[in-house]
């Protein structure tokens, strides 16, 4: 069926082919591609309203279908086959009524072109599982558990007192109840949480304390431990499939994000750090030299025998497509020559006015926060906490770079057509509805405004993504096809 020019309609397309590559063999999935088109009415319509993720057959059928009876099992009068044969009508009537409202929107195109292949795509994915080194991951796990517990017995020693390490509550009043940090803390103002307006113990504050005390820095390697150790390690123990050998198959959600990017889970593998971290192996001998380890969790992942992994990325891949929509000439300087000079290093000489070899770690860091500040939606209040700035320092620093370039244009383009048309579009036409973008209520409106600007270059970065899949599964198809 999947060789043959022939269409398909299925409700949640990829679980079904997932199912035929298990039972007539996973490499039909990507040595071949798939000749057949399988229409998806839920992917379908979720282009419509990404907001509504994972909406159940019947919602649609409600929905787009008027008059419309679904024959479930509860409904026994009726023989199983005529049940059957009533579903189908209904999910062929409610696919081609859902087609029709994407060709009235412009969408279809997109669903043709990007959407539906990488359904097949992520089948796929699903199917060929990835083999774990699960030995490797065992003994880490243990050892940056023994590390988790010396790390919480320093913490006590340098405070003076026991206390959970884990709590929030319990580290604020040791850090600023007894040692009283903060108010050593001279240069800036410690900022404090939202809800309760409590001495906040973020990383950002952490970090402005470590030079007072050995336990704010003691605080962060345990914090980075325990996620590394909970999530990246014993979280792909939990994952793992035993059949055929120690392996992770992430399920892969092509309607999980509003914006169109993919998302995964069991485990979270585009999570995954890049960079390794360091930690001294528990010593048995008094006085020796502590021996360091290096935590790499992509190390853990295996190639299959005769295969061999690539590691590729888009590089920032954000930036640019701001530079794209922009026009800045000084956005569009930092990417018309080979990278000499670190993206963000010459971002903040730009920005601060100065040499880049002038710029300061602190600098980049700020110019970096900013442009994801700007790029994913955050506000001041969010930057503020990044950075370990007041709200207003950090409107300040937000608003000295949009006038530096030419994103402020942009963004205000963007805000004034969706506030005439009621949405936003993505570079391959890609759409998000946001009615709050005219209401009344300014905090609705101001993030109605943050969502249309995060939702044109993350919409993009999607499209741009995901054609980039499509052509990479294409070239794999054709050249197993030559090689046949």
């Amino acid at each position: 069926m999947l060789q043959t020019n022939t269409n398909v309609i299925c409700f949640n397309a990829k679980d079904f082919l997932r199912t035929v590559f298990l039972v007539y063999g996973k490499e039909e999935s990507w040595k071949r591609g798939i000749k057949g088109i399988v229409l998806d009415p839920r992917i379908a319509a979720w282009l419509l309203n990404p907001a509504d993720c994972n909406p159940s057959f019947e919602d649609l059928v409600c929905k787009y279908c008027k008059n419309v009876d679904i024959k479930t099992a509860s409904k026994i009068s009726d023989p199983l086959h005529q049940n059957t044969y009533t579903n189908m009508n209904v999910l062929y009537t409610l696919m081609m009524n859902i087609r029709t409202k994407l060709q009235l929107e412009g969408l279809w195109e997109l669903y043709c072109t990007i959407e539906l292949p990488m359904t097949a795509i992520l089948a796929a994915m699903e199917v060929n599982r990835i083999q774990v080194n699960q030995e490797e991951l065992k003994m880490t796990s243990d050892l940056l558990g023994a590390h988790l517990k010396q790390l919480e017995r320093d913490a006590h020693h340098v405070a003076g007192q026991k206390f959970r390490i884990t709590s929030s509550n319990e580290i604020r009043e040791v850090l600023f109840d007894k040692l009283h940090l903060h108010l050593q803390c001279t240069t800036k103002k410690l900022p404090r949480t939202n809800l309760r307006h409590l001495p906040s113990t973020a990383e950002t504050v952490l970090l402005q304390l470590q030079d007072l005390h050995p336990l704010p820095k003691i605080v962060l390697e345990y914090r980075q431990i325990r996620k590394i150790k909970s999530t990246y390690i014993d979280g792909l123990l939990s994952c793992m499939t035993t059949g055929g050998g120690a392996c992770v198959s992430p399920t892969w959600n092509q309607t999980g994000t509003v914006s169109g990017r993919l998302s995964a889970n069991h485990p979270n593998i585009q999570g995954v750090p890049k960079l390794a971290v360091q930690i001294a192996k528990p010593q048995y001998i008094q006085g020796k030299d502590k021996e360091m380890i290096t935590i790499n969790p992509r190390s853990m992942f295996i190639a299959a025998k005769g295969f061999t992994f690539l590691a590729a990325d888009f590089s920032q891949i954000e930036l640019r497509l701001m530079a794209h929509f922009s026009s800045d000439p000084e956005l569009l300087r930092l990417f018309d020559k080979p990278e000499t000079i670190d993206v963000f290093t010459k971002l903040a000489s730009q920005w601060r006015d100065v040499d880049p070899e002038n710029v300061t770690q602190l600098d980049r860091e700020q110019a970096k926060r900013i442009v994801y500040s700007v790029l994913y939606g955050a506000g001041k209040e969010r930057l503020s906490q990044n950075l370990g700035i007041t709200p207003s320092e950090a409107n300040t620093f937000i608003e000295s770079f949009l006038k530096k370039y030419k994103v402020s244009e942009f963004a205000q383009q963007i805000i004034q057509q969706c506030q005439k048309t009621g949405f936003v579009v993505s570079l391959m036409g890609r759409k998000r509805p946001l009615p709050h973008i005219t209401a009344q209520d300014f905090t609705l409106r101001t993030q109605a405004e943050r969502q249309a600007v995060n939702f044109v270059i993350q919409g993009s970065a999607a499209d741009l993504c995901k054609m980039a899949m499509i052509k990479i599964a294409a070239s794999i198809a054709s050249a197993s096809a030559s090689a046949s």
